[in-house]
């Protein structure tokens, strides 16, 4: 039987609904061993696969959850990034997506805060494929709950991050245990000291044979079913198992790191937080609001003496093992801790990241109408579309706790004013102009903005327009337009160009043909990927021009986006001010756009957690679009 260690607070939360619950399990299974290692942050910190299941042959397994006693809200949504939620008890109402033919139960139903329980799966399935698990589940406890609720007890729940994999008799899957377990939340691991040993075990099924590799490891290769491997030296490995077919014409593979720590006199620093922050094994987090004093206890081992950092707090550092900070300013913050030796040849650091949000008696809001009124976008932004030479007037609506504001408006006259009425007269044609309202507390230590953005039509009677249309067509976010195909399908472009226009240039990246001329033009993608269309129109001579591009995504046909794996994509702290976290399963691309449809970063990954630095961003509205195995998704954030 396997077991598997699954943080509770993304899978479980409450709502007024009656569902019946997971039955209780009349055999419960014992939760996994080493349960104190593992960490309650937001996604699993246990292998996130079970061994591959093979249809028609009966299955026993575990699940092991830890339940934790507090979370941030971006846990369950990054809409819910503001709030944070305090845990007693949860109550487990449905796996959504379990393969036919299982079911589970329960060790206990509801579950307290700050234990420890299993899921048992049994049954036979029945239908092969790839299911990924969500929870629904009611979650008892403070505030917040009652908003989490239409999140994570609906009919699709919460991710719980398990893949479950059934395959036919015969067909081929490679997989592995270990002991000790690999743990770790986005890149699971085993952890280690030197000298030690980590026992793999072949699970692959519908193999011939098989062949591991161990970097840093000893033996370094087998072909064993089950090798023991020892690691003398620190430091971070690979290993990896292939499963072959009888003449290796097919293959699979499957790879775990392992991390080897020193022995003897090293220095571990660490720490704890009441409130205790989230822990994503290799970004530790903790979100509170104005006012809010948090106690640090140093836990560190090997260390002589101490030293604290605490960016935004008050105290800002502190040589004792106990210290009670209090954090007055919105922002995002970094702790540090420092343990040293006695004479400070050797060190380790131990960080966290402190996000500050203004408390509902601190927190002011930027807010303002305009005359001619402003289009909303569904959420994503809102414009104003006016001729050259023409005026906006805008009237500051902030909240009371505002006790001052500042303007300033791109392309327009007056560029900058404190009033709160302001006229702006735009002289110049232009597209995207960013008009923008910060609103002050007293001493500036919280702020909060609103913007806007204002397009300016030329009126010179000779000015060209580039545009066109799709079929199919393609969706219209006003500054951002987006098609999305599936391989082997063939796009209908036509130029609809204004009189102006006396000719057009067309480049499809990724298509057939790449270039055209023509005003209409039928071009095929065959391959998975993110593309850009680009339309040209020039006047006769080339003196004026205009450009429109479109966003082009093609994904595998047959391949299934299903809503609920979409919306489990988060993006967080939102706002920020120094970093943006992104986690979704198998991200392929992550490009981050301003308003004006500029690509400020674009970038190919091969994960399911990214640290983007955000500290070079303008103040702004930004789009984060997210291309993952599933499908695209488009968020929205704000870096202040």
């Amino acid at each position: 039987m396997k077991k598997f260690l699954l943080s509770a607070i993304a899978v479980f939360a409450m709502s007024l609904c009656s569902f019946a619950q997971i039955p209780v399990c009349q055999d419960a299974c014992a939760p996994h061993a080493n349960d104190a290692d593992y960490s309650t942050g937001v996604i699993p910190t246990y292998p996130t696969a079970f061994e591959p299941l093979t249809v028609g042959v009966p299955v026993d397994q575990c699940i092991s959850i830890k339940i934790p006693s507090q979370i941030s809200g971006s846990a369950i949504s990054s809409a819910l990034g503001w709030i944070n939620l305090s845990i007693t008890s949860i109550t487990a109402n449905e796996l959504v997506n379990l393969p036919d033919g299982l079911t589970a139960c329960a060790s206990a139903n509801p579950m307290a805060a700050n234990g420890t329980y299993t899921l048992r799966i049994t049954g036979t399935p029945t239908t092969a494929g790839t299911y990924n698990l969500n929870m629904r589940a009611e979650l008892e406890g403070g505030t917040g709950v009652s908003l989490a609720n239409g999140y994570t007890n609906g009919s699709n729940g919460v991710s719980t991050n398990i893949t479950i994999q059934v395959v036919e008799a015969g067909e081929m899957a490679a997989n592995f245990s270990t002991n000790p377990s690999a743990t770790g939340m986005y890149n699971p691991a085993v952890h280690i000291s030197e000298g030690e040993t980590v026992a793999f075990a072949d699970l692959s099924t519908g193999a011939d044979h098989i062949a591991w590799s161990f970097e840093g490891g000893s033996p370094a290769t087998s072909t064993a079913a089950n090798v023991t491997v020892t690691y003398a030296t620190a430091g971070t490995y690979t290993a990896t198992l292939t499963a072959y077919n009888a003449d290796e014409s097919q293959s699979e593979t499957k790879s775990v790191s392992i991390e080897v720590a020193g022995t003897g006199t090293d220095i571990d620093a660490s720490f704890t937080t009441d409130p205790a922050y989230t822990d994503l094994y290799v970004y530790r987090t903790l979100s509170v609001q104005t006012g809010t004093t948090v106690t640090y206890t140093n836990t560190s081992t090997g260390a002589d003496h101490i030293a604290w950092a605490f960016e935004g707090g008050s105290p800002a550092s502190s040589n004792e093992n106990v210290v009670a900070v209090t954090y007055n300013a919105v922002g995002t913050y970094t702790t540090t801790l420092t343990a040293y030796n006695a004479d400070e040849s050797a060190s380790d650091e131990f960080t966290l990241t402190v996000t500050v949000t203004a408390s509902e008696e601190d927190a002011v809001t930027a807010d303002f109408t305009t005359n001619p009124e402003a289009t909303s976008l569904g959420g994503y932004l809102s414009y104003i579309s006016i001729n050259q030479g023409e005026s906006v007037t805008f009237t500051n609506a902030s909240s009371a706790n505002t006790h001052h504001i500042a303007w300033s408006f791109e392309g327009g006259s007056p560029a900058t004013s404190i009033e709160d009425v302001v006229t702006v007269t735009y002289a110049e044609a232009g597209t995207y102009f960013t008009a923008t309202l910060t609103a002050y507390n007293e001493d500036e230590t919280i702020s909060n903005t609103k913007s806007i953005y204002v397009t300016v039509a030329s009126v010179d009677p000779d000015a060209v327009e580039a545009n066109f249309t799709t079929d199919p067509a393609y969706t219209d976010l006003y500054i951002y337009r987006m098609l999305s195909i599936e391989t082997g399908t063939t796009v209908t472009y036509t130029s609809t160009c204004n009189e102006n226009t006396d000719h057009i240039a067309w480049t499809f990246e990724g298509g057939s043909p790449a270039a055209s001329t023509n005003t209409t033009v039928a071009v095929a993608y065959t391959t998975a990927g993110s593309y850009t269309t680009t339309l040209v129109a020039y006047n006769a001579d080339e003196t004026r021009t205009d450009t429109i591009t479109l966003s082009v995504t093609v994904t595998d046909s047959g391949v299934a986006v299903e809503e609920n794996a979409i919306s489990e994509i988060s993006v967080y702290p939102n706002p920020t001010s120094s970093i943006i976290n992104i986690a979704a399963e198998g991200m392929q691309n992550i490009t981050i756009i301003d308003m004006t449809g500029r690509v400020v970063m674009s970038k190919d990954v091969n994960s399911n957690f990214e640290t983007i630095d955000a500290n070079g961003f303008a103040k702004a509205n930004y789009m984060v679009r997210i291309a993952t195995a599933d499908g695209i998704v488009v968020k929205n954030i704000v870096v202040e």
